[in-house]
Formats: C-alpha cells, sequence, structure tokens
C-alpha cells in the first residue's frame, strides 16, 4: 500500500507543476497582450477616393424614338342604362334604434315559455322540496340569544359558552346520532335554476 502511494506521489507533483506553469504562461500572455493594447496608438484607416482622368468629351443626346400613333376608339353605340332613385320622404330623418337587449329578452322569454308549455305536467303533485344539508349548528348559529337573558355562544355542536352576567363554559353528553340521508338526493338530475345563490 505504501509503495503504491511513494510510485503515485512522483506523478502528482509533476502534474501539478506542469498545471501551475501553463497557468502562469496563460496570466503572463494576458497581460502582456493588455499592455500592448494601451501602448500601441489606435489605428485609423482613411479612404480616398480620388477621380479617374478621362477625356471630356461632349454628351451625345439620345432621343427616344416616337410611340406609334394608335386609331382612335370609337364611342361603344350602346348606351348604358339610367338608373333612378327612388323619391325620398319628406321626414326622412335618422332610422329608429335597435333595442338589442329588449328584442334579445323577449325572444328567451318567448323560448322559455315554449319549453314550459312542452314539458308534461308531473303525475306526482307538486314536487317534494329536498332536505337541506345538515351544517353544523354550530357554524350557522354561532351565536344566539337566552330564554331568561344572555346569549350563547357555540364552540362546536356539544361545547359553548353561556354568558348572562358571568361566563360559564358546558358540555352536552352522549353521541350525535348519524344522518342517513346525506347521499339521498345525490343522483337526482338538476334542476333550472339549481346552480343560482339567492
Amino acid at each position: 500500500m505504501a509503495k503504491n502511494a511513494a510510485v503515485r506521489e512522483p506523478h502528482r507533483v509533476a502534474l501539478f507543476a506542469l498545471a501551475l506553469l501553463i497557468h502562469i504562461g496563460l496570466f503572463a500572455l494576458l497581460v502582456s497582450d493588455r499592455h500592448a493594447r494601451v501602448e500601441s496608438p489606435e489605428r485609423q484607416t482613411l479612404l480616398v477616393f480620388l477621380p479617374s482622368p478621362q477625356a471630356k468629351s461632349r454628351p451625345v443626346e439620345i432621343v427616344p424614338p416616337a410611340p406609334p400613333r394608335l386609331p382612335e376608339p370609337s364611342p361603344p353605340s350602346i348606351t348604358a342604362p339610367q338608373l333612378i332613385a327612388p323619391p325620398q320622404r319628406q321626414d326622412a330623418g335618422a332610422p329608429p334604434a335597435i333595442d338589442w337587449r329588449r328584442d334579445a329578452e323577449a325572444i328567451a322569454r318567448e323560448h322559455a315559455q315554449a319549453a314550459e308549455a312542452a314539458r308534461e305536467p308531473s303525475k306526482d303533485g307538486p314536487a317534494k322540496p329536498k332536505p337541506e344539508f345538515g351544517w353544523s349548528h354550530s357554524a350557522t348559529h354561532r351565536v344566539e340569544p337566552m330564554e331568561g337573558g344572555g346569549f350563547v355562544v357555540w364552540i362546536n355542536d356539544k361545547c359553548g359558552v353561556a354568558v348572562a352576567g358571568l361566563a360559564m363554559p358546558f358540555c352536552m353528553f352522549g353521541e350525535k346520532p348519524a344522518r342517513g340521508d346525506l347521499f339521498e338526493h345525490m343522483d337526482d338530475p338538476p334542476k333550472p335554476g339549481d346552480w343560482k345563490d339567492d
């Protein structure tokens, strides 16, 4: 084991020295290039175009040939029919404005009445109202008045604080009965207006 470490050690030193020499060389090249750039004046290139010597001669006038004359077309023998505008009314003013909203509401009302008339009357009589969802009593009635004066602040369905001059916490004992009707109307089809909040 010690023999392997001794054999590898000279290679590490040689590699380290080589890497150090490469770094020093690159740094020297970078520094010398920067100094050379700073010391050398900026070079500017100036281009001058000299006119070429030509013998001056008079310009030759070039006259384009005249185009051949075409025969004049004769006027058409068929005349177009004249359009006669309808007579204008004396009281012609701005056209009446269209109330799009009123028209849309009237059409929607007609469609709703037609759909209601086409529906079959139910044979069971008036529809039974759905039972309300069983909300937690303490969530819907957080503070309730007491008969003898004061009020009750409900903490949950079984515990509350009665305040009548003096705050008295209380809890009711026993199990809360399970509700078996929670999923009774789950598969009923939706009725128009179910989604609206009243």
